[in-house]
């Protein structure tokens, strides 16, 4: 679990009150990210209150979020209608009024309504950026990046979740250098593993019969599932005898599936939408394949890491060739190529003895990658705003 620094104010009054903005508790990265750095800010030195623009859906993961940080949200509704913006500002108006910092967890409405909050109450905004905008923006309307130029100028502080999106950030947004950090994503490692010493639930069972080849994320372009899947089918016509298991929801499921469906791989890909644990699954794997066509410093390559999971990556901007330090902890292979990805997935599956040597590398470098550090960074920075 995250080490507690005790150092610091401990009487109430002193804490630093820190307002977190997300516009819903869901199950990716960018939730987990932030939940992340609740959990391990030292509670002897700030209050913590979470501020969602709408009510948690039963479903979600409510416990990832720490006992000692108080939840609100604008609304009772689990989905957005424009309509709804007023709300949601006027109620994180409300909440506004008694933080000393407010931190927006995520680009786009979170940060725009945020930093209207921080502009009307003199408040300091610290911005969050998950993404290779670079990349990301690409992808996106003209006014997200319009947005992100007007917005985040303005803040106090923006922290980048690796180096590369910082550089890929400061190349398209003007912004002062001593206003950009970085501080890198993390997992807390012990939580993880525990997580992964898990039972495997029934209906994986039949799956496990052979080696696993595992994904997660949402089902969603830039996640390049259909390069996995047809990676996949590339392996099973040269006679590698495994599963591919892809867990995730998004927008794709039906086209992903019509794509199992055409290259007559129905019987070996399985795709059961969200699982609460994932790293169960993982831990279990033959081998974890990110496919991605751009990312950030991905959680779920940390928690594959944590997990000692043998780790096939394509070399996205931008997050899995700093983690993997350009191969040295996991494979590397060109984006959009499948016959590449399934190469290294071969090899990985096919090969006992370099499998074992990945998974020693895995756990090696989750070692390197300090929660400890990256949690003493967030503190210093908060307590300079």
């Amino acid at each position: 679990m995250f080490a507690q620094r005790l150092d610091g104010p401990t009487e109430a009054s002193e804490k630093k009150r820190v307002l977190f903005t997300l516009v819903f508790l869901g199950s990716g990265g960018i939730e987990r990210s932030v939940c992340n750095v609740l959990a391990g800010l030292n509670p002897k030195r700030f209050a913590t209150k979470m501020f969602f623009h709408h009510q948690p859906h039963p479903t979600s993961q409510s416990d990832r979020i720490p006992k000692h940080t108080k939840v609100v949200w604008g609304t009772e509704a689990f989905f957005y209608q424009r309509k709804m913006l007023p709300r949601f500002f006027w109620r994180l108006i409300q909440e506004a009024r008694d933080a000393d910092v407010i931190v927006a967890g995520q680009e786009g409405r979170a940060a725009l309504l945020a930093c209207l909050a921080g502009k009307l109450l003199g408040k300091p905004v610290v911005g969050m950026i998950h993404f290779d905008w670079g990349a990301f923006s690409r992808e996106q309307p003209r006014r997200q990046l319009w947005g992100l130029r007007l917005l985040y100028p303005r803040m106090s502080r923006i922290v980048a979740c690796g180096h590369d999106s910082a550089k890929a950030f400061q190349a398209l947004v003007p912004v002062r250098p001593e206003q950009l950090h970085v501080i890198p994503n993390f997992v807390d490692g012990d939580k993880v593993r525990a997580a992964g010493d898990a039972p495997l639930p029934d209906w994986a069972g039949p799956i496990y019969q052979k080696p696993v080849v595992i994904a997660v994320g949402r089902l969603e372009h830039q996640k390049a599932f259909d390069v996995l899947i047809r990676s996949h089918a590339l392996m099973r016509e040269k006679g590698s005898d495994h599963n591919l298991l892809i867990l995730g929801e998004g927008s794709l499921d039906a086209e992903l599936k019509a794509l199992v469906k055409s290259l007559g791989v129905e019987s070996s890909v399985f795709m059961p939408g969200f699982v609460p644990n994932p790293h169960a699954l993982m831990r279990r794997a033959a081998v974890f394949a990110m496919s991605s066509r751009f990312e950030g410093l991905p959680m779920v390559l940390l928690e594959a890491l944590a997990l000692g999971c043998p780790v096939v990556s394509t070399d996205c901007p931008s997050g899995p060739a700093e983690l993997l330090e350009h191969g040295k902890h996991g494979l590397m292979a060109p984006m959009e190529d499948p016959q590449a990805l399934a190469d290294a997935l071969g090899r990985v599956v096919g090969d006992d003895e370099f499998r074992q040597d990945l998974a020693g590398r895995a756990h090696r470098r989750a070692e390197e990658l300090s929660a400890e550090r990256a949690l003493n960074a967030w503190e210093s920075l908060l307590s300079s705003v």
